[in-house]
């Protein structure tokens, strides 16, 4: 018997500038995984598809609460490191798209996201293609809040997403 349960799949399969997958976290599970494939963008540029939260009062925290380091893994050049402090996002989390058919996957891990008792932590993966060029992100990032988290928003922050598909699991620890 596998051990992630599937709680949700949204479909994106129009342009929208924003998708909320919400009432997804609950006290049914500490740990999370995220899944992402086929994200396009509607720009012939590159888009970074970044993350915020949505607490459990429905609303998204776009404070200055999130802290964020990745390692970019580029085919054609040299790897580089970013580090974020007192963001108000979660950067490049779902990876970067521009015009379709070039899309990318990511695959992220949420820890402990609907305790409002400790701080939400992240792990993610990603890769995707841009302008014909192989890109691969691992990264981490931190809500630096206790508030009780029940879903994510998927940002296109310089143009819509056109199309992709999240899927969200809880990870079941057995005894």
């Amino acid at each position: 018997m596998s051990n992630l349960r599937l709680i949700n799949e949204t479909t994106v399969s129009a342009s929208v500038s924003n998708v909320d997958v919400t009432n997804v976290f609950s006290a049914d599970f500490d740990i999370y995984k995220i899944t992402t494939s086929g994200f396009t963008t509607v720009s012939t540029t590159n888009t970074d598809l970044d993350a915020r939260f949505i607490n459990s009062a429905g609303s998204v925290i776009s404070s200055s609460s999130y802290d964020n380091a990745h390692s970019n893994l580029k085919a054609e050049a040299s790897f580089s490191e970013t580090r974020q402090t007192n963001q108000t996002i979660i950067s490049s989390i779902f990876g970067s798209g521009d015009d379709s058919p070039e899309g990318g996957g990511t695959v992220s891990y949420i820890f402990n996201p609907f305790s409002n008792s400790s701080y939400t932590f992240g792990l993610f993966q990603v890769s995707s293609n841009i302008s014909g060029v192989h890109r691969s992100r691992k990264g981490i990032t931190v809500l630096k809040s206790t508030a009780s988290i029940t879903g994510f928003r998927i940002v296109g922050v310089s143009a819509n997403v056109d199309e992709g598909v999240v899927r969200t699991y809880g990870l079941r620890v057995d005894s």
